[in-house]
């Protein structure tokens, strides 16, 4: 379910900020891609759950290490093109956009990238425990542990900068002038990213997000 809601919230911002990039032939290229990857990313999860098998870090047979396999590479392959397609957004002279929402959607996308790789690491270590196991009590819904590291938190926070910080640049635009919601906009990016980094250390070390 949660994965199911986040493909949901991505796929919804993603169709919104596109809408504004010009080069409509690289968006439709996008598009294609994102689909078929977000969509095997769901099919692979919801099958192996069906088949009463991890998704993620499955090394107990050869079929569960090709569908993790397949499922970094399809995730990888969208990261990249993403990156790709930030470059294209930058690099746009004119907007149909206020300059604030443009500044606030060029760096929730670079910080959606950035923080798409540290699923890289999780993926590498294959498991989102620190000092302990994956499992066992955690955050209602969101499962985040009580008791160890969490990598999942830091992922969780820097993939959703693509929705928080041009949310708040939006809100910021319509009560602030240019000037000062554009510096607002900065502080607030910057301070975010800190916070990130923040949990995303807090983990390694092994120390959950709330212990309870």
């Amino acid at each position: 379910m949660k994965f199911a809601l986040s493909i949901w919230i991505y796929s919804w911002t993603m169709a919104l900020i596109l809408n504004y990039l010009n080069d409509f032939k690289k968006v439709k290229i996008y598009s294609y891609v994102a689909v078929i990857a977000m969509g095997f990313e769901q099919l692979a999860i919801t099958t192996q759950a069906f088949r009463g098998e991890l998704s993620h870090f499955n090394t107990s047979n050869t079929y569960g290490i090709i569908i993790y396999q397949l499922m970094g590479i399809f995730i990888l392959t969208l990261t990249l093109w993403t990156a790709y397609i930030i470059y294209i957004f930058i690099q746009q002279r004119t907007y149909n956009l206020s300059s604030v929402m443009v500044l606030s959607i060029k760096i929730g996308l670079i910080y959606f990238v950035i923080f798409s790789l540290f699923g890289g690491y999780i993926g590498g270590k294959t498991g989102h425990s620190v000092g302990g196991f994956d499992g066992g009590n955690g955050l209602w819904f969101l499962n985040w542990s009580t008791f160890f590291g969490d990598l999942r938190v830091a992922h969780f926070f820097g993939i959703h900068s693509l929705q928080i910080i041009p949310i708040f640049g939006l809100f910021l635009s319509k009560f602030l002038n240019i000037s000062s919601a554009t510096k607002s906009v900065w502080i607030f990016s910057i301070l975010y990213f800190m916070y990130v980094v923040f949990v995303m250390f807090q983990s390694v070390e092994g120390l959950p997000f709330i212990k309870i």
